[in-house]
Parts: structure tokens; C-alpha cells; sequence
């Protein structure tokens, strides 16, 4: 909420902004702060833990060594029961493939009597239905949801850029840069 808009030496009007305002922009600055704390945190504990798994311990191995071994041996033996489950499964496909291309064969006879017709038709048909598509238009509209969607790109690329240069100059005033 604005009190008042008055317009600078420079030609800029300014605008003083009510208590509200800037207690919103303190809560936000707080907030980003709080989410930049909870980041560092995080990379902290993810950092101390991976640590904690990759190092050496007393005995020269490492804590993960373990866990590695064991999803290795699980691997291998998924590896195994699919093998032989895909020669169970081949064992099985033959004579269902064989059926499968023999019925196939049959519907593509089927389709091909009934398809010549059809085609001979539509080649007939869709000579005068071209004539009739109002392509020009087509085109015109075509460019004008481009052009506008173009535009508002535009607009919004512009608008957060100006947000960031904006959000840049007072962190760069905040730190005293």
C-alpha cells in the first residue's frame, strides 16, 4: 500500500511504501536467509555422512564394503534367475509366435481386399476437399498464436530479469558492495 508517489530530480517517481511492505520484504529476506541456513545444514549432513560410509576403519575396510559385497551376490543371482526365466519363457514363445503370424497373415489378406476400394475413393474425394481448406487462413492464424506467444514470452523473460537485477542490487547493498 502506497502513501504517496512523487517524482524524483531523475524523472523516476518514487513511491514510499507503508510499514506493511516492508515488514513483508524483512519476512521474505528472513525466509531466504532460513532457506540458505537449511541448505548448508543439509550439504553439511549429507557431507559428514557420505564421510562416515567412504572412510577407512580400524581394520582397513570400509563400512560400505559390506553393503557393495552383498548387492554384488543379490545381482548375480537376479542375473541367474533371469536367464532362466527367459529360457522358460523362449521354451514357451515358439509355438504361440507361430500361431500369432499365421493369424496375422490371414487379417492382412482380409484388410487388403477391403482396403483397395477404400483408397480408390479417398484419392477420388480428397482432391476436391483440398481445393476447399482455407489454407491462407490457416497460416495467418497459425503466425498470430506464435507472434502473441512470442510476446509474452518476451514480456516475462523481461520482467524477472528486471526482478533479479533488482534482487541483485540489494543484496549488493545489503553486504556494503
Amino acid at each position: 500500500m502506497t502513501d504517496t508517489l512523487k517524482a524524483s530530480p531523475g524523472g523516476r517517481s518514487r513511491a514510499r511504501a507503508s510499514a506493511r511492505e516492508m515488514n513483508n520484504s524483512d519476512d521474505e529476506d528472513r525466509e531466504q536467509q532460513f532457506d540458505l541456513l537449511t541448505a548448508a545444514l543439509l550439504g553439511a549432513a549429507v557431507g559428514a555422512a557420505i564421510t562416515l560410509l567412504f572412510r577407512t576403519g580400524p581394520s582397513g575396510r570400509r563400512p560400505i564394503g559390506p553393503v557393495i559385497g552383498a548387492a554384488g551376490r543379490g545381482a548375480r543371482f537376479a542375473g541367474i534367475a533371469g536367464l532362466q526365466g527367459a529360457r522358460w519363457a523362449g521354451e514357451r514363445a515358439a509355438p504361440g509366435a507361430r500361431w500369432a503370424a499365421e493369424q496375422g497373415r490371414e487379417g492382412a489378406r482380409w484388410a487388403a481386399k477391403r482396403t483397395a476400394s477404400g483408397y480408390n475413393a479417398a484419392r477420388e474425394r480428397g482432391s476436391e476437399m483440398i481445393d476447399d481448406l482455407p489454407i491462407d487462413d490457416v497460416v495467418d492464424s497459425v503466425r498470430e498464436y506464435v507472434d502473441t506467444a512470442r510476446e509474452a514470452i518476451n514480456d516475462v523473460v523481461r520482467e524477472e530479469m528486471s526482478d533479479l537485477r533488482k534482487a541483485v542490487r540489494r543484496q549488493r547493498k545489503r553486504i556494503g558492495i
